[in-house]
């Protein structure tokens, strides 16, 4: 691979954990939802638009791990417009939580005290989709660039503001390049 990586990851799925509140009701995924999930095929998209793809497990540029605490994942970014626009959202912490389609095999319903709806996630039937999104479901869920990526963005950034500042120089001084 190049220098220049442009992975993601974080965590897409949460256990344990309550929703936000889904229009009259709260959700919680449980442990155990996953276990025996077909993740051959899920696809990353930008904000659940499905034209927006940025990677797919099926094409091994999108790798997901699932274990006690939530569905993490991590991705190699491409080289496209969305990509570049993804990827300085990423950097400047525009967008920060995840979110996933999916269907249900198993669920309950449970009246809390309150009078609310908790909505239990028992099975989950297909995974279809992880979403990076400004508006998280599940507060708890995260994505960010990946230490090495986050690097080469802060070198190349370094590269551009001393050039900046060399092009400034040049023009104060009337130097010309020969």
């Amino acid at each position: 691979m190049d220098q220049e990586t442009r992975k993601i990851q974080g965590t897409a799925v949460v256990f344990n954990q309550r929703s936000e509140d889904l229009g009259g009701f709260i959700e919680e995924i449980e442990p155990t939802a996953f276990d025996g999930v077909d993740t051959s095929d899920v696809v990353l998209l930008y904000n659940h638009n499905t034209g927006d793809v940025l990677a797919r497990t099926s094409a091994n540029t999108l790798l997901l791990n699932v274990d006690g605490s939530g569905v993490h994942f991590e991705a190699e970014i491409p080289k496209t417009t969305l990509g570049n626009d993804t990827m300085t959202n990423l950097e400047n912490r525009n967008v920060q939580g995840m979110s996933f389609g999916f269907t249900i095999a198993d669920d309950d319903w449970q009246e809390q005290p309150d009078g609310s709806l908790l909505h239990i996630v028992r099975k989950i039937g297909k995974l279809y989709e992880l979403s990076l999104t400004p508006f998280p479901a599940y507060k708890e869920t995260d994505v960010a660039v990946s230490q090495r990526s986050m690097k080469n963005f802060l070198d190349k950034k370094t590269e551009l503001e001393a050039d900046k500042e060399w092009l400034k120089l040049q023009k104060d001084l009337n130097i010309k390049e020969i």
